[in-house]
């Protein structure tokens, strides 16, 4: 029944192309009868998808590719973009990684904060485009550098360093 409402909903619009307050209504009740009836899918499921979508989505928009090169009309595009999303997977698995190992680093949780209050405001809109990760990406690097770092701890070090300039 939901399938038909809304096929019935999209035929009109592709009559008049007008979105007219009745078919915006529609619309609307539409949704509101989804969101009743699967609350949790709305404010929890998609804001993590969109959440998702933002991280990982590679940032082809910039590149001379295929806009919708998901669908593999042009296979080595296709295939450049799934190398380039795994290179954003892999930064963001390394970032992971150096998060935990220095933990204990400080102005490491306020790090941590900005990046999860920035994804958690991102998965509340409901119109959020990739681009609006990229600000996260600094502190990633930092992370993934510390997770690439070889063991060393660079804490002692840095507050030598604070120490011996505090004491100028």
């Amino acid at each position: 029944q939901e399938r038909e409402q809304a096929a019935e909903l999209f035929s009109e619009y592709n009559r008049t192309l007008l979105l007219t307050p009745e078919l915006d209504a529609g619309f609307g009740e539409l949704a509101r009868q989804r969101i009743e009836r699967h609350p949790a899918r709305y404010y929890l499921v998609l804001p993590a998808l969109r959440i998702a979508d933002m991280w990982f989505r590679p940032r082809t928009e910039t590149l001379p590719i295929e806009g919708r090169w998901w669908e593999f009309e042009d296979v080595k595009e296709s295939w450049f973009a799934i190398a380039y999303a795994s290179l954003d997977i892999a930064l963001v698995f390394l970032g992971c990684c150096g998060l935990f190992r220095f933990r204990n680093v400080s102005g490491w949780a306020a790090l941590l904060g900005y990046i999860a209050l920035r994804s958690a405001f991102l998965g509340t809109m409901e119109n959020p485009e990739p681009r609006y990760t990229l600000e996260c990406f600094p502190v990633i690097f930092v992370f993934a550098a510390g997770a690439l770092s070889g063991g060393r701890d660079f804490r002692p070090v840095f507050h030598a360093k604070v120490r011996t300039e505090m004491l100028r």
